[in-house]
């Protein structure tokens, strides 16, 4: 040691070759772990590459030695440079491997963030919690959700709002937010993601709007382990739900529209996939609420990815490996990084910006081949509907589910290619940053990295390209009652009952749970182009749906008639009105479009008639 201090006396500039040896020494060994976590890619190599770098740190602690005692200045100064950048380049790649690693890492997270709010209408007089007085509060109880509960609860009780008002409890949030609207409570109290959520809604498109936030609380809880313990070699299936969620960070989106739904099957031996899209207003049993109410398959997701996951796990009779929820406030953050996709519109468009604003927010698209940014793509994705709101050139055209689907594959294929052909180091990191805050999975890092063999193996073998088998749950459309929204003349999707179980054995097949079916026979003509067969597309007989009718504004006779000849019974009430004539209907009791298969013939429904007193009134 004693000969050691003396030598750095006599080469001051040893101290700074001793600290740029150990800034090196450290930040190889960062590299090393930093290569070793990766696990599942190119074992081998980061093995390899670990080990050298283990001998280049001997070999470097030799010559620090050699330096020390006999090095002179001219090459000690060699190698303060040669250190220098030895520690440069190990520390910029540690940062790169630890960034990427831990932006994908971001997409499995271990909690959920629950977050209630309490809102009221624009015009209220209520501002602030301080304002809150002798006021009916409602608060949900739907379904015994125990976290949204605990949260609006911890509201009431942290701000003492039992003191002074009324707490009224409601099973319905559609129930609840009418009675706000109505002015029959003063506030409510929902999920804070509710504008994205009801704003779906016709009747409550302008929600952002029409109401104020108050007050919101959160809760943080640990998320349900759904991680699948598939093997590699094993097929699985991925379920891809899109949310248009105003909020940015994923992890706090715990209540939600499922509204784009992909469910894609693998089979890692034959590598074949098969892909469904299912509509998101396909009418299912929403098997994880209490009596399992038919309704939207889009509104499985306002209890959550558990709920979708179980509801179309029972539909399709298929267990889910894997999910992705995306956000689709991700595109505008991800095509601005990238600077803008390139994508042919079909048709000229307005709608709301990504924060849901119109009047100067409005996002304009014009129909043809461009360059859109963010909003614009964001926009083309959630287009549905035409609105006349921003005259006839932007609304001229035809819009559904099925064609925002396709709107929305457009988006996709363009942000893949555009990342594909144009991606650079300097990106890699902050694409990754935009995916992992807008992205949440079951899988674990381990667990994507462990398929990362069989996608290199695609990649570099041309022979072993995957087969995209496209599936479709062929639907027709209907007005139905929902009673999950308590709501009548809902447009649903039917689906066909052979189309899906077609659907269901494709699906079996590829994962191996069942054997195909071998095609025997096959004819073709020359004259008339092949084309390839789509399981689930067809045409399908099935019975319909039989339906209450709608009886309002008609006479009691008529309703009097189906009721005897369905077996229903009535109890008729008069309701004196100038506004309809003797005996025309009201209300009819029985909901219209509710399904008749579902009535209760035991209870009796009160039906309200007019009573005209107009002539009555006159002779008076």
């Amino acid at each position: 040691m004693k000969k050691l201090l003396n030598r750095i006396k006599k080469k001051p500039i040893l101290i700074f070759t001793t600290l740029f040896f150990c800034l090196f020494l450290i930040s190889s060994i960062c590299l090393t772990y930093s290569i070793l976590r990766v696990d599942n890619i190119e074992n081998t190599l980061r093995y390899l590459i670990s080990g050298l770098l283990v001998l280049i740190i001997l070999y470097f602690n030799l010559c620090l030695i050699k330096i020390i005692f006999k090095g002179k200045t001219a090459g000690i100064i060699i190698y303060d440079i040669l250190f220098v950048i030895l520690f440069v380049i190990t520390a910029y790649l540690t940062s790169t491997i630890s960034g990427i690693y831990n932006s994908i890492s971001k997409m499995y997270r271990n909690n959920q963030k629950y977050s209630v709010s309490l809102i009221t209408l624009s015009d209220s007089k209520i501002n602030s919690i301080k304002d809150i007085s002798n006021s009916k509060i409602a608060i949900s109880d739907v379904d015994n959700d125990n976290n949204l509960n605990e949260v609006s609860n911890l509201i009431v009780k942290d701000n003492k709002l039992k003191d002074s008002n009324e707490i009224i409890e409601y099973d319905n949030n559609i129930a609840m937010l009418n009675d706000l609207y109505s002015k029959k409570v003063d506030a409510i109290m929902l999920t804070s993601n509710y504008v994205s959520i009801f704003s779906a809604l016709d009747e409550f498109k302008d929600i952002k709007e029409e109401t104020k936030e108050i007050i919101s609380k959160s809760k943080i809880v640990k998320k349900e382990s759904t991680t699948s313990k598939k093997k590699r070699s094993d097929p699985f299936t991925i379920l891809i739900f899109g949310i248009d969620s105003t909020i940015q960070d994923i992890s706090t989106v715990t209540s939600f529209n499922a509204d784009s739904l992909i469910l894609i099957t693998f089979n890692p031996k034959t590598y074949n996939a098969t892909i469904l899209s299912i509509p998101r207003d396909t009418y299912v049993p929403i098997t994880c609420l209490k009596n399992s109410p038919e309704s939207k398959i889009t509104h499985s997701g306002w209890r959550g990815e558990t709920c979708v996951i179980k509801t179309i796990e029972d539909l399709m009779d298929i267990n889910i490996d894997y999910y992705i929820k995306v956000n689709f406030t991700a595109v505008v953050n991800l095509v601005d990084e990238i600077g803008g996709i390139n994508v042919d519109v079909p048709y000229s468009f307005c709608e709301q910006n990504s924060n849901r604003q119109w009047g100067s927010n409005t996002i304009y698209v014009k129909k043809g081949n461009q360059v859109l940014d963010g909003e614009q793509a964001l926009a083309l994705a959630r287009n549905r509907h035409p609105n006349p709101r921003c005259g006839a050139e932007w609304s001229n055209y035809y819009s559904n589910d099925l064609v925002r689907g396709d709107n929305q594959q457009l988006i996709l294929n363009a942000l893949i290619n555009k990342i594909v052909k144009n991606i650079s180091i300097d990106k890699i990191s902050s694409i990754l940053d935009i995916i992992g805050t807008n992205v949440d999975t079951n899988m674990k890092i381990n667990e994507l990295t462990a398929h990362y063999n069989t996608a290199k193996q695609i990649a570099l073998d041309n022979e072993n390209i995957i087969n995209f088998e496209k599936l479709q749950l062929s639907t027709y459309g209907k007005s139905l009652y929902d009673p999950l929204l308590n709501m009548n003349g809902m447009s649903m999707q039917i689906y066909y009952k052979e189309s899906l179980k077609e659907v269901i054995n494709e699906m079996k097949v590829n994962l191996e749970l069942e054997k195909p079916n071998l095609i025997k026979t096959f004819s073709f003509s020359i004259n008339a182009p092949y084309k390839e067969k789509i399981i689930g597309k067809g045409i399908y007989n099935q019975s319909d749906i039989q339906t209450v009718p709608y009886f309002r504004g008609k006479n009691i006779s008529e309703l009097q008639n189906w009721a005897n000849t369905n077996s229903i019974s009535l109890n008729i009430t008069y309701q004196e009105t100038t506004e309809y004539e003797d005996n025309i209907i009201i209300n009819q009791g029985v909901p219209s479009t509710y399904r008749m298969d579902k009535l209760d013939r035991s209870k009796t429904y009160t039906v309200v008639v007019a009573k005209n007193i107009s002539e009555n009134t006159n002779n008076e």
